[in-house]
């Protein structure tokens, strides 16, 4: 531990001091600035007086060391509870992204089960869990193949609505037997009610009903010889007993409960949680933390930005935290076991958390080490001050259709999901890379509160010319910029600078392959922005305006000619591939 006086390294600013007496003996959030104006940690206090003094006298480790040396400003806010803090603090660090605040490292989203709360209910699977909605959820479920498989079965035996909007005339899922039907007749309440009291019961582990409508439905196959329906049918059944076995060999019931457990030592905290779920525990979640508070505000800070991403549990089980202040901060019953089961489930979890932090933070500590020496090397290399923060930017499209571009960032060497951006590209007309990078980087930096060290453009000298002319020129901004130039394998070959000049890195080099891990996590985000807009337009362009043209044979013609000029240049033959009738595609030429 080390001893911070009041003054560290050079005298601290009257503006601080002043406003460092001035500080109220109320609950609140009180926020750092660096001397760039940045918001650089955001932390809440039961009492914001001896919270914030205390980071400017007494023992302090070296993370909180580290961070006290950047703070030059400070602001507060007064609220009337130490709830309303940990809400305000949650917000205030969603909306300012502070460096050293905490934030979620495994944000792996579980699949959820949801019945909408419509007039006409709909069974959907999906990725999110809104804390805030009054629709129904069901989960979360350890992997999407178990999710989708209970929605197979749900709409089989009980369908609800599954076109949307709801169609004119009896849609295809209804005359197969997956829809309630809204499209064909009207559905009373009652109806509703009933078949979500049977998807609840069947979601909820009250599978005897399901299997035995499931068993009368096989049947019903067999009787008309459909065997293929029959066979599934009949491996769903398996799938549900198969299920309610493995249930009766683990459950203690069915509630769903997370156990916290926690271990720290002077620099960082490590937080574990096992998921039990459906009578066992399905999963482990492990996250760690720098220490540059109180333990315990991290810990409330944590539990509180996982809970409202995730679907909370009936109860959790933690302890040497006080009960009833977690209850009232997260509206989750806490419980501290002092013995049986639910005690020895935790002790392992606090065994797990003390041998991450004991082991694999030394690896991590070591891998952080190597990073900052690759950083320094380079910012020599860049003749750059510092690179604590780094732009990378790429463009993608087809053919010049759809052209996105994204940023990626990168702080102190890690990624930086918080600093990631995609675009639209708006002003550029086709397959244009040194105008759409300039569009970009002139919407990224004109008018906006950041601070970068290095901007990165995939390209060229002229590349980098065009982003000189945009950020030294039109915006004077002092930015170092760089150009990764690729050979004719799109392997990058060297470094430009904004000098114009040429920096040669060995292939086996940790600063090559440092540009390359960037290069590549840039390149997996504009691919996969460029693919779901792609996907979200192939169904919104002029076919669908052509009578005898639906989704099917729209997303064929669209697979098969890149660009609307392909389409009313191609010949009937070209349409007879891919199964056009004769009839349509004179409509459709007519009409394009």
């Amino acid at each position: 531990m080390h001893i911070l006086p009041i003054v560290y390294g050079e005298k601290m600013n009257d503006m601080l001091k002043k406003k460092l007496k001035l500080l109220p003996e109320s609950p609140g959030c009180y926020i750092y600035k660096n001397k760039y104006g940045e918001i650089i940690y955001i932390g809440k206090a039961k009492i914001l007086k001896n919270r914030v003094r205390s980071y400017f006298s007494g023992k302090l480790n070296k993370k909180t060391e580290n961070l006290v040396k950047n703070i030059v400003d400070l602001d507060f806010i007064i609220v009337n509870s130490e709830k309303e803090a940990l809400i305000l603090e949650n917000n205030l660090i969603k909306k300012y992204k502070p460096y050293y605040n905490i934030k979620l490292k495994d944000d792996k989203s579980y699949p959820y089960l949801m019945i909408t709360r419509e007039t006409h209910p709909r069974l959907l699977l999906v990725r999110k869990f809104n804390k805030n909605s009054k629709d129904i959820y069901f989960g979360p479920y350890v992997d999407i193949k178990s999710a989708n498989n209970l929605k197979k079965i749900v709409d089989k035996i009980y369908p609800l609505r599954k076109c949307n909007p709801i169609e004119k005339r009896p849609c295809t899922y209804y005359q197969v037997g997956e829809c309630i039907g809204p499209c064909a007749k009207n559905i009373e309440k009652k109806e509703y009610t009933d078949r979500i009291k049977k998807i609840k019961n069947f979601l909820s582990g009250q599978t005897e009903s399901v299997v035995n409508d499931l068993s009368l439905l096989m049947q019903e196959y067999i009787n008309v010889l459909d065997f293929e329906n029959a066979q599934q049918i009949h491996e769903y059944i398996n799938s549900i007993k198969k299920s309610i076995e493995k249930q009766i060999i683990n459950s203690n019931g069915v509630k769903n409960i997370d156990y916290i457990g926690y271990y720290y030592n002077e620099n960082y905290i490590c937080i574990q949680m096992f998921l039990h779920r459906f009578g066992s525990i399905i999963e482990r979640k492990v996250e760690y933390f720098d220490l540059y508070t109180d333990f315990k505000e991290i810990l409330l800070t944590y539990l509180n930005q996982y809970y409202l991403i995730n679907k909370p549990p009936h109860e959790i089980y933690i302890d040497g935290i006080d009960e009833d202040v977690i209850s009232n901060l997260l509206d989750i019953k806490a419980i501290n076991p002092s013995r049986g089961r639910h005690a020895h489930i935790l002790k392992t979890v606090k065994s797990n958390a003390k041998y991450y932090l004991e082991n694999e933070i030394n690896i991590i500590e070591r891998k952080e080490e190597k990073v900052a020496k690759t950083l320094k090397s380079l910012s020599e290399k860049l003749m750059v001050k510092s690179l604590k923060s780094i732009d990378i930017f790429d463009n993608s499209n087809i053919m010049g259709r759809d052209a996105v571009s994204v940023k990626v960032n990168f702080l102190n060497g890690k990624k930086n999901t918080y600093g990631y951006r995609k675009y639209k590209v708006k002003t550029v007309q086709g397959a244009n890379d040194i105008a759409t990078m300039k569009e970009v980087l002139l919407r990224t930096y004109k008018d906006k509160d950041f601070y970068t060290n290095l901007i990165i453009v995939d390209g060229g000298e002229n590349h980098v010319k065009a982003a000189i002319d945009i950020i030294h020129r039109n915006l004077n901004l002092d930015i170092k910029i760089i150009g990764l130039v690729k050979n004719t394998k799109h392997i990058t070959e060297y470094i430009v600078t904004d000098n114009f000049e040429i920096i040669n890195l060995k292939k086996d080099s940790e600063e090559y392959h440092f540009f390359k891990r960037m290069q590549d996590e840039v390149h997996r985000f504009a691919i996969t922005y460029h693919k779901r807009l792609r996907n979200s337009n192939m169904f919104n362009t002029p076919l669908d305006k052509i009578k005898g043209i639906g989704n099917e044979r729209k997303k064929r013609i669209l697979q098969y000619f890149s660009k609307i000029e392909d389409i009313k240049n191609a010949s009937d033959e070209e349409f007879k591939k891919i199964g056009i009738p004769q009839s349509i595609v004179n409509e459709l030429k007519k009409n394009l």
